[in-house]
């Protein structure tokens, strides 16, 4: 029997991530005892209860995410109670640890509604005419072509979903390190949570929620729409910037503690994410292009290896957060001066990506020199004594 039931793919990678997290911890062995029969229980009686996991690409084995992440939750829980007090800690952090994301997904998805309340109206418009004054509209583009296949269409789809997997990783593969150049958690949910709040100061859906009639085959028809804030339906308004293509270059830029197979992996997640973001629709080029400077500022205000008062982290910082708010009224009040001119919009999207990589590298130097010479102090300290 299969009904109108959806298991949320996003939180089903969210829930794979909780058990990432717990599996780095380096649980007993006879966890797996219990951790898999324990999640085919939960996913059989889901499946009773619904007659499915839903009917998007992928749903029999993406849902597996939900029902192992939670099988996870409870064998920890399992162990902390089992564990004699003073012996309890470990497990506590990892069920805490396990349980934050999952957590974090949830007061989200609740603030949707009042975002959607504060500002009915977005400004779609404005972003796709700075994507026409490109000269072409990368989303239609894109989107034609996955269009074009089913396959194609489906994978993209579970790039787009799999992004707090990677965040899950990311915080697991930091947290069993002592000393961390960058606090990997904090830089995480701070990113998230100052990214949905702030999501009201430039309301924006995504051309494939802000013009279904047009979105991807009508390309030539989107120089038609009118420069102004649109009425746009129940949609969430999370597109400006894109804290789905910022997020992936957070872990991007702080795989750096990975293996070279691993940060080969990281950066190629961040190129299908660019992909993805646009062809399925959600973001235009020119949101993806400002989580640069956005991302900057959080990854400089938790690089906690530089000293706070050293300019190397608060000149990004500040330049970062700056750079937003400039690219926020530029985008909100001269379209129509980057539809005079292709070469000034190429240049100011190059110039955003280049400055921030640039200040992304002088922050990594500066957090270097401090680890070097940390490592240099210690090593005479040993000789010394």
């Amino acid at each position: 029997m299969q009904n109108g039931f959806q298991l949320n793919p996003t939180f089903s990678f969210t829930l794979l991530g909780t058990l990432a997290i717990y599996l780095w911890s380096q649980p007993p062995r006879w966890a797996w005892i219990w951790l898999l029969p324990v999640a085919a229980i939960l996913r059989t009686a889901c499946w009773k209860m619904t007659g499915g996991f839903g009917t998007y690409f992928g749903a029999e084995w993406i849902s597996w995410g939900t029902f192992l992440g939670l099988a996870s939750l409870m064998v920890v829980a399992v162990e902390a109670i089992r564990t004699p007090k003073k012996q309890r800690e470990v497990f506590t952090r990892t069920f805490y640890a396990g349980a934050v994301f999952p957590l974090l997904a949830m007061v989200v998805g609740y603030s949707i509604p009042l975002n959607l309340w504060l500002r009915p109206k977005t400004y779609d418009a404005f972003l796709l005419g700075f994507d026409r004054s490109l000269g072409f509209q990368p989303s239609f583009w894109l989107g034609r072509v996955v269009l074009g296949s089913h396959r194609i269409w489906g994978w993209t789809t579970v790039i787009y979903y799999a992004l707090p997997f990677s965040g899950a990783l990311l915080y697991a593969s930091h947290r069993i390190r002592l000393r961390q150049p960058v606090a990997v958690l904090w830089l995480l949910l701070s990113f998230i949570i100052v990214g949905f709040a702030q999501y009201g100061v430039y309301p924006a859906v995504g051309p494939v929620h802000a013009f279904p009639a047009l979105y991807p085959w009508k390309e030539n028809l989107a120089a038609q729409i009118a420069l102004q804030p649109l009425v746009v339906g129940a949609d969430p308004r999370n597109c400006m910037p894109s804290l789905h293509l910022g997020a992936a270059l957070l872990v991007w830029w702080n795989s750096r503690i990975w293996p070279v197979w691993g940060r080969i992996c990281a950066g190629l997640f961040f190129l299908g994410t660019v992909f993805s973001t646009l062809a399925l629709g959600e973001h235009y080029l020119i949101d993806l292009v400002v989580a640069f400077p956005y991302a900057l500022a959080f990854q400089a205000a938790w690089t906690t290896a530089v000293p706070l008062g050293s300019p190397r982290r608060i000149t990004p910082v500040v330049a970062g957060f700056g750079m937003t708010a400039a690219w926020y009224l530029l985008l909100r009040y001269a379209i129509p001066g980057f539809l005079s001119s292709a070469v000034l919009s190429w240049v100011s999207i190059v110039a955003t990506v280049w400055w921030s990589s640039s200040m992304k590298r002088n922050l990594d130097a500066a957090a270097q020199v401090v680890a070097i010479s940390e490592t240099t102090q210690a090593s005479e300290a040993t000789i010394s004594f």
